[in-house]
């Protein structure tokens, strides 16, 4: 099995369609112009003394020159750090302070640091979103991402003329997998690099992409600007990175969005478990079916997962900290965070169920249910709602209708926006 997957595809299918970059210019690339692309930006590394086991932390949006340093990375086997491409420098330089590469890359330039980190036999080094702390770093091998694109093979299944839309960010694991996958099974990649609603619909109409990886904010950006059409042409629709309300569920499909709730984590490589296209309403209220590089279990209640795609920074097992349960017809169902957990008056509350009870109210279009300190119950409920059309006095008097008394927010607050990753993920240390 070749360790330089981008060269083996370049040298069976050099003339077919790698690389479709949306960015500024439009590039189009074929698998041997990627792999001469690659070749280049492997010389400048190796060059600038860029060693096997050396971390290269990359702050780049997705695109034709991600990829190729990316592969170049791999070639020479320096271990690449995807780094928010975005991001203020004071956060930057925390990150490449944990990773200490031996370079950084920005704009194209190369820029070597010193007391650098090895790491030989690891593909990249990702960073966690961070939503309940700080951002943690975890390693990933190349086989962890063979299995996990066999995986991701498995449960959407493999049609001929396959490509994929690219809208997440590379320094996610979501965003990541994508060149991962594609080069791997050889289906193009169609890469935006940033999110806007209006460049995804244009990129959906001009060049049909059959496979879509978003968040569920994307979905509804996307709707919202006149793209369910464009968008219902993709035969799967992964959604991850945060959860989908059964309630978006089924306006997507009503919509004839072929949505594919996942479950997945940076940890595992992206998905281990997958709704299978056409199921989402069977399925509804589930992340689907884990496929067989991962087997999960469940420990007191804890999401664990072990199997090929695993990080190697864990051994062999990771308890991801996600509460869940597999369903009757072994769908796994993930219910919240164990440390999300709000213990008011004695009693363990867990915010996902009662937001998702407070999204059925017209009045609220994004929740977040939160614990602040109370004096006679330890923690209060405190629910932070985005939306308009009714008091905090009525969404308390909705709430005991629906909800036990110790689950019903003690203090409701309209606010303007929720604190979210990038990703779509909430920000629940911000809260």
């Amino acid at each position: 099995m070749s360790s330089d997957p981008l060269a083996a595809r370049a040298r069976t299918n050099p003339k077919g369609v790698a690389l479709v970059d949306r960015g500024e210019p439009h590039t189009r690339l074929t698998w041997a112009q990627l792999d001469a692309m690659a070749g280049l930006w492997a010389h400048r590394l190796s060059s600038a003394g860029i060693a096997r086991g050396d971390r290269v932390a990359v702050a780049d949006a997705a695109g034709a020159r991600f990829a190729a340093i990316l592969h170049a990375c791999l070639r020479i086997g320096a271990v690449i750090t995807p780094l928010p491409s975005r991001a203020a420098d004071g956060e930057r330089e925390k990150l490449i302070a944990q990773a200490r590469p031996r370079a950084v890359v920005r704009h194209g330039e190369v820029e070597l640091r010193e007391a650098a980190l090895r790491a030989e036999g690891d593909l990249c080094l990702m960073f966690t979103s961070g939503t309940a702390g700080e951002p943690k770093p975890v390693r990933q091998t190349l086989a962890n991402h063979r299995a996990s694109a066999r995986g991701c093979i498995e449960s959407v299944g493999r049609h001929r003329g396959d490509s994929w839309l690219l809208m997440l960010a590379p320094h996610h694991v979501g965003g990541f997998a994508i060149f991962m996958r594609s080069v791997l099974h050889g289906q193009p990649v169609v890469s935006l690099p940033s999110f806007d609603a209006h460049a995804a619909i244009a990129a959906l109409d001009a060049e049909k992409p059959t496979l879509v990886s978003v968040v569920p904010s994307m979905i509804t950006r996307i709707v919202e600007a006149g793209g369910a059409t464009a968008l219902g042409r993709a035969r799967a629709i992964l959604v991850g990175g945060a959860p989908a309300t059964a309630d978006q569920v089924r306006d997507w499909v009503r919509l004839g969005l072929n949505v594919c709730p996942t479950y997945g984590m940076t940890e595992t490589c992206s998905q281990v478990a997958t709704v299978p296209p056409g199921r989402a309403l069977e399925l509804i209220g589930t992340a689907g079916f884990v496929h067989s590089e991962a087997t999960v279990t469940i420990d007191d209640g804890v999401i664990a997962v072990s199997g090929p795609v695993v990080s190697p920074s864990f051994d062999g097992r990771v308890l991801t900290g996600d509460l869940g349960h597999f369903d009757d017809r072994g769908a796994l169902v993930v219910t919240g965070r164990r440390d999300d957990v709000i213990i008011t008056g004695g009693e363990k509350v867990h915010p996902a169920e009662v937001e998702e009870v407070l999204r059925g109210h017209p009045a609220v279009r994004e929740v977040a249910v939160a614990g602040r300190p109370d004096r006679v119950y330890g923690q209060a409920l405190e629910a932070l709602i985005v939306g308009a059309g009714a008091t905090p006095e009525e969404i308390v008097a909705w709430s005991r209708e629906r909800l036990p008394s110790h689950k019903v927010p003690r203090i409701v607050r309209f606010v303007e926006r929720l604190p979210r990753s990038e990703g779509g993920k909430l920000l629940r240390r911000e809260l």
